[in-house]
């Protein structure tokens, strides 16, 4: 086959092959209820099939490499069809109602993969990114550029789709900054999400950036943070290293490669911090802020003057409950505290100040401020709430209007209890504040004195 493959311009390797099939079955007997562990289906028609190469040896038959590539069933010839052999692994569904009686069979099979010569090296970058990246590193390497940049151009119609292994990001960043083509450069890098991007990563991103400028800088990093990435707890962790990472980024001269990344995590802990200082629901909300305090430090840590000058006061733009984010965050630096966290501690001291200083609700008021969406639903509402004496509200009101109503109080977390009485029609909706009103001003004064007291205690 080998030699066939030359004589005919192309390259051919040894391959394994899993294959997965779907058929439309049911169990030889008419029993539905039978247990389906058993092997004895009639099978019927082919409903879907999946070929995925998962290894295969080099061109000259040596060696060989893990790799992940869907084939499709076009590109497939095969002597034997799978149905003809011995699954390794068979599992059925039974019928539920708007799927099921299928039965998934999977095989593991040798495979012969041929392509034609000049498409040999995107044909394998395509199978494994690893190889594509230290092929590329050794031509740069060997002087060979006008090749390196050809064959790094053959991988744009694929490489986005390429899954982003952290440990490819130093390859990746060294063939970026090798290759001496800006757009090419940052094809390669834009399969990456920031979280893969660490310390060890500062010198070739340094290199890259001395290499194309500031703007593509910028257009590299703006994409790891791109709405399409990762989110969620790996973000959080990934801050945590910021500090040493842009550290390492200013020493080696990339101090605005340092302000990208610190601005981009900003950016991210800004939007997170909007959101959850404006969720109602205590329980909901304080976990998710006491969650950034240490991240909020981290930035913090690694921002320069400018960047620090911005988050402190956007810091102050936030309502009161950005506190709970606050005053975990400034717990958790030892003394004495660093004195870019002056103003934090005395933008805290002034909110808590504040609490305290107002009149602690009287125990007949059980008026409860807020503001509705202005319809006439939310202003009957609103008048309820503001008054000092009225506990109760009996509203005769049709379906939409009583979830209209339902809605506005989940959503604002008000302190009422609302009920259904289905007596008549329209049916009555009935209001009733809780005593919650009274335990919440309690708890929040309760916690702003004991936070003031910690702050003044230790900033005076």
């Amino acid at each position: 086959m080998r030699a066939a493959a030359e004589r005919a311009g192309c390259e051919t390797v040894l391959a394994l092959a899993e294959v997965k099939e779907t058929w439309d079955a049911q169990p030889s007997d008419s029993d539905r209820w039978r247990d389906y562990d058993s092997d004895d289906y009639e099978v019927n028609e082919l409903i879907d099939d999946e070929i995925t190469l998962g290894w295969w040896a080099g061109p000259d038959g040596t060696g060989g490499e893990p790799i992940s590539l869907h084939v499709s069933y076009h590109e497939v010839c095969a002597t034997t069809p799978s149905a003809d052999l011995a699954p390794y692994q068979s599992e059925y569904e039974g019928y539920m109602g708007n799927y099921g009686n299928t039965l998934d069979r999977w095989y593991r099979r040798a495979a012969v993969v041929v392509w034609p010569m000049d498409r040999a090296f995107a044909a394998r970058a395509e199978a494994g990114s690893q190889w594509a990246l230290h092929e590329l590193r050794d031509r740069i390497e060997a002087g060979d550029l006008v090749g390196a940049r050809a064959a790094a151009e053959s991988l744009a119609p694929f490489w986005q789709k390429t899954e982003s292994q952290p440990g490819l990001l130093g390859a990746a960043l060294d063939v970026a900054a090798g290759l001496g083509v800006a757009g090419t450069a940052a094809m390669l890098l834009e399969p990456f999400r920031v979280e893969t991007l660490t310390q060890e990563h500062a010198d070739g991103l340094a290199a890259a950036a001395g290499q194309y400028g500031q703007e593509w800088t910028r257009g590299v990093i703006n994409g790891w943070f791109g709405p399409g990435h990762h989110y969620g707890t790996g973000r959080h962790e990934w801050v945590e290293g910021l500090p040493g990472l842009c550290g390492a980024l200013c020493a080696t001269g990339s101090p605005e490669a340092a302000r990208l990344l610190a601005a981009g995590a900003w950016h991210w802990l800004g939007d997170e911090l909007r959101s959850w200082t404006t969720t109602a629901r205590t329980e909901v909300r304080q976990p998710q802020l006491e969650m950034l305090s240490s991240p909020l430090m981290r930035l913090l840590e690694a921002a320069d003057d400018t960047l620090h000058d911005e988050i402190t006061a956007a810091l102050r733009g936030y309502g009161d409950a950005v506190l709970e984010c606050l005053m975990p965050a400034l717990r958790s630096v030892d003394a004495p505290r660093p004195a870019g966290l002056d103003a934090v501690a005395r933008d805290c001291a002034q909110r808590l100040g504040a609490i305290v200083a107002r009149p602690q609700r009287d125990d007949d008021d059980w008026s409860i401020a807020w503001t509705g969406c202005r319809c006439d639903l939310c202003d009957t509402l609103g008048t309820f709430l503001a008054s000092r004496s009225r506990r109760i509200f009996e509203w005769p009101l049709a379906k939409d209007g009583r979830q209209h109503v339902h809605t506005q109080i989940d959503r604002a977390w008000l302190p009422v209890r609302h009920q259904t009485q289905r007596q008549g029609r329209p049916y009555t909706l009935v209001l009733t504040k809780t005593d919650e009103l009274f335990t919440r001003a309690t708890t929040a004064r309760h916690t702003a004195v004991t936070d003031l007291a910690w702050l003044t205690s230790t900033s005076g």
